[in-house]
């Protein structure tokens, strides 16, 4: 899984993010738990990474073992953060300050379009400018109203991004057949245990 796809059968109401805001999905989805593979593993695959996604340019060089080490602390951040967004948890503290860091460190710049439109973009080299342009996309995301449907798999074992299509935004799992069945499945068993 190198491009952030589906590993899963999805139900229809849960999968990829709309626009851009799949890639935040995607960098989320870069760690897969579940198979123990992680696609930032160094500065090279972080490069083309953020390439293959147009986040960055070539002329922006190359990331560096530092932009890996906060490109981490920033996937990380993020899975705090929608994880809060399932079931209106609360994102742990420690993960969302890192988050904070790894934002302070980064810049934007404003740039005017020829029709004289203001919109902020990444600045900076490789790394820096790829995250940026990430956490752009997700402010843009809580400006139209889509970021709290960006969601992270309640299963602990897990822990995949997925976009909750449902009309109850009330999706809680990356996959009912999956995740879901198994978390049911627990439950009632620990109700029959219960009830012994």
């Amino acid at each position: 899984m190198t491009d952030g796809t589906e590993r899963r059968s999805r139900q229809p109401a849960i999968g990829p993010a709309p626009g851009r805001l799949e890639h935040v999905r995607a960098f989320v989805n870069t760690l897969d738990i579940e198979a123990g593979t992680d696609e930032l593993s160094s500065p090279g695959a972080l490069t083309l990474w953020l390439r293959a996604r147009g986040l960055i340019a070539p002329q922006q060089g190359e990331a560096t073992n530092d932009d890996v080490r906060q490109a981490i602390a920033m996937r990380e951040g993020l899975r705090a953060v929608l994880l809060g967004h399932v079931g209106g948890r609360q994102p742990a503290a420690v993960p969302v300050s890192d988050l904070r860091a790894v934002a302070a460190g980064l810049a934007t710049r404003l740039e005017i379009g020829d029709d004289g439109t203001v919109q902020p973009v990444p600045d900076g080299r490789a790394g820096a400018a790829g995250l940026a342009a990430l956490l752009l996309i997700a402010a843009e995301a809580a400006t139209i109203g889509t970021w709290p449907r960006l969601k992270i798999c309640s299963a602990d074992d897990c822990r995949w991004a997925f976009y909750d299509r449902s009309p109850t935004k009330s999706g809680c799992w990356c996959s009912m057949a999956g995740c879901g069945s198994r978390a049911k499945s627990r439950a009632y068993r620990q109700r029959a245990a219960a009830r012994r």
